[in-house]
């Protein structure tokens, strides 16, 4: 069940129609949720928003502009760090996102994150430590990069999801999808070969190259929404760039030349996502379509990450279920995300988890199971709604 407030949001940002009527709680109840899952900015244009949320809106972009400044200083400073070192790298998301996806400076971007060859890694760090920079929490935040690396700082959390204070985090990574947690095997090492540079806020950027870059988004999409930790920003992101593409059937073309029909499946999926909740599904038809069992959870499940965010479900076991090749690998995924034993990160609210857990088991059972029985009734021909 999602809100009437966070169901505005989607309508909103997916047509760009006008604003609905509501109530000044409910108002505020929006700007909560956009604030929390980054969403605030975008909504800068809507037709009829109240004066009181436009002046909200403006005083974070505000805010986020003066970050973006401190950005753009640690982005410089970190850069040149590593090329001192001789370490090649990538830079992943952030300004990258800001060719080709139609959003500027209305991204809210909390850290900096650089790809390296894992032989590198290492090194990586080492220059980051002679940067000023120090290893931050006590473990790593996912097997893809390490813990991550920020400057000693005395600032504490307010409340404020736009302080342009917040500390700027730079995060190593040496791959873009690990095999372990996911039991999803690909291979994007051709990612790297094809990696080149782009131009944004007027500095060079060692980046992927346009397919690519749209292919780790919809990866790394996917990779969240799979960990129960959908990310509503990422999946706009990924709309926008699909309606910005959609008469381009040159670039369509490419990508599809570029991926091995695995590999397109899993990002046609991260896609689908971000088109399922923001729009634009039509202009995804060239890219192909998506096997019958996993357009099947669309059906199903498509909004399911999204109430996930306000409530308690694990129905996204059932697509990463439907993206697995083997039994053993399902199985595997199955009993780690319905029953989990290993404990969160030291700083979760053990409790919290433990009460999700339990309330979302049943429910994705239930209806999970109900839907495994019947996905063979669906039909396997190429779908993709708008």
């Amino acid at each position: 069940m999602i809100p009437a407030p966070a169901r505005a949001v989607f309508e909103m940002l997916s047509e760009r129609g006008p604003a609905p009527k509501l109530s000044r709680e409910q108002w505020t109840e929006l700007i909560a949720f956009t604030d929390r899952f980054q969403l605030t900015l975008h909504l800068r244009g809507v037709e009829g928003l109240p004066l009181r949320v436009e002046g909200e809106i403006a005083g974070r972009l505000a805010k986020n502009r003066a970050r973006r400044e401190r950005l753009w200083e640690a982005y410089g400073e970190v850069s040149q760090a590593l090329k001192a070192a001789g370490v090649e790298f990538v830079a992943l998301k952030g300004f990258t996102h800001e060719t080709g996806f139609g959003i500027a400076e209305n991204r809210l971007q909390y850290d900096l994150d650089f790809l390296c060859q894992r032989e590198d890694r290492a090194r990586a760090g080492r220059a980051l430590v002679q940067a000023g920079y120090a290893p931050h929490t006590g473990k790593s935040l996912s097997p893809e990069h390490a813990r991550p690396f920020v400057r000693p700082f005395q600032w504490k959390w307010r409340g404020d999801y736009y302080d342009p204070e917040i500390p700027i985090a730079v995060e190593l990574h040496d791959t873009i999808w690990d095999l372990e947690p996911d039991r999803i095997r690909i291979d994007t090492a051709a990612f790297w070969s094809r990696r080149t540079e782009l131009v944004a806020g007027g500095e060079p950027i060692p980046a992927w190259c346009e397919a690519d870059r749209l292919g780790f988004a919809a990866l790394h999409l996917l990779r969240h929404t799979l960990r129960n930790d959908a990310r509503p920003a990422h999946a706009f992101e990924l709309a926008q760039f699909v309606r910005e593409r959609r008469e381009d059937s040159g670039f369509w073309e490419e990508w599809r030349r570029l991926r091995d029909p695995g590999l397109r499946v899993l990002e046609l999926a991260g896609l689908r996502l971000a088109t399922e909740w923001f729009g634009g599904g039509k202009a995804l038809r060239p890219a192909g379509g998506l096997p019958g069992k996993v357009e099947g959870w669309f059906r199903q499940f498509g909004w399911s990450p999204i109430a996930n965010l306000m409530g308690s479900n694990k129905d996204a076991v059932w697509l990463h279920l439907a993206l697995l090749e083997n039994w053993r690998d399902r199985a595997a995924v199955l009993g780690r995300k319905l029953a989990p034993l290993r404990l969160p990160h030291q700083d979760a609210n053990l409790a919290g988890r433990i009460g999700y857990h339990a309330r979302a088991l049943g429910p994705t059972l239930s209806r999970g199971l109900r839907w495994w029985l019947r996905r063979s009734t669906v039909s396997t021909a190429a779908q993709i709604s708008d």
